[in-house]
This record gives structure tokens, sequence and C-alpha cells, in this order.
């Protein structure tokens, strides 16, 4: 299978007035199943007609290599895309820190001022401690977001669950830490792996979406 970058560099190559080094069929099959690739060769276009019609005589002459005019405007809209990921990246991991605070928090407050020998608020608490520990890690790094966001899910799942049982139930009351804080949790674990990953998503998607017909 040829590369995005493959066949930019058979278009760009194109444009010159040089052989595309892949062949024509093949360019243009992938040209009509990729949107990426169709929007370089469209913004290449313009590119190519701004540069033919320049006035030679106003100091407009053409550059003698077209290719590295026609990338340096694709490069300009990856390195939008690049600082946006880096934006929001940054704030993902922010939240992550923040929720690794709480999470700490939680975890020491019901211990303080009780007695530490109550087995069941022990466990809680080392599990909430945990949790603390892998938002640290997940801040630090991005790729172990998929694993800590299925121990933080289920545990939101469980914990809504029980909420909604025991108010439809009128049984005991109703906590609000223990269904909102793996809730914001689980939204800024997703934000910060979308932010990571979403470049390479968008990619897959197009690459499942791709029609050869």
């Amino acid at each position: 299978m040829i590369s995005h970058e493959q066949v930019q560099a058979a278009l760009s190559a194109r444009i010159d007035g040089e052989a595309p080094g892949l062949e024509d069929s093949l360019i243009d099959a992938h040209l009509a199943s990729c949107a990426e690739c169709t929007a370089f060769w469209e913004r290449s276009l313009a590119l190519s007609e701004k540069v033919r019609f320049a006035e030679v005589d106003g100091g407009m002459a053409p550059p003698g290599d077209l290719s590295k005019v026609i990338l340096a405007g694709v490069d300009e809209k990856w390195r939008k895309l690049a600082q946006r990921r880096l934006v929001t990246l940054a704030i993902g991991r922010i939240a992550l820190v923040n929720a690794a605070l709480v999470w700490a928090w939680w975890a020491v407050q019901p211990l303080l001022g009780t007695d530490a020998s109550d087995g069941l608020m022990t466990s809680t608490a080392a599990v909430r401690f945990g949790v603390a520990l892998a938002l640290g890690v997940s801040a630090w790094r991005p790729r172990q977001i998929p694993g800590v966001l299925l121990i933080v899910g289920t545990m939101f799942t469980f914990t809504a669950g029980f909420a909604v049982r025991d108010w439809v139930l009128s049984i005991g009351e109703f906590v609000p830490s223990i269904v909102f804080i793996p809730l914001f949790t689980l939204m800024g674990l997703v934000w910060t792996w979308v932010a990571d990953r979403g470049i390479e998503i968008r990619r897959a998607w197009h690459l499942l979406d791709a029609n050869p017909n």
C-alpha cells in the first residue's frame, strides 16, 4: 500500500513536469479514495496557478523548485494542527494532574481523625490512592491512558449504577462525590487521549472510509 507521502511527492513531481515515480492509475485511484491527498492536490494546483501567472517584471518570477513552495503551504497547515494538538494536550495533562490531587485527597481525607484499623476504609483509600498514582503516570505518559480509562470507567459505571438504585429504592444517602469525581476523571482521560491520538484516529478513519470504486 502506498503512503500519503509517496502520493503527495508524486503529485508535486507531476505539477513540476517531472516523472512522478508512480503510475498515474495508482495516483488517480488513491486520490479518489483519500480526502487528505485530494485536498493536497487542490491546494497544490491553486499554488501552481498563482505562481504561473505571477508578473515576472514585478520581481515575482516563479521559483526554480516549485515543489518547495507547495510543500511550504502544506507545512503551514500541519504546523497549525500540531500547535492545536499541543494546546489541547497541555489542557488535558493539567486536568489529569488536578484529578490525581483530588483522588489523593479523597483517599486520605476519610482516614483523618478516624480509626485507621477499619479494613474497608483502608482498602478504599488504597484503591483511590492507586487511581491517583495512575492518573499522575497518565499525565506524564498519555500512552498509558487506555488502561487507566478502563479502570476508571468501570468504577464510574458501578458507582453510578448503585447510586441510581439507592435513589430509586430510597436506600441510604446519596453522596455526589462517588459519582462525579470518577465522571470528571473519565472526561479528562478521554480528552487527553483524543488530544494525543487524534491525528492517528483521523488517519485511520480516512483509511477505513476509503472507497476504491
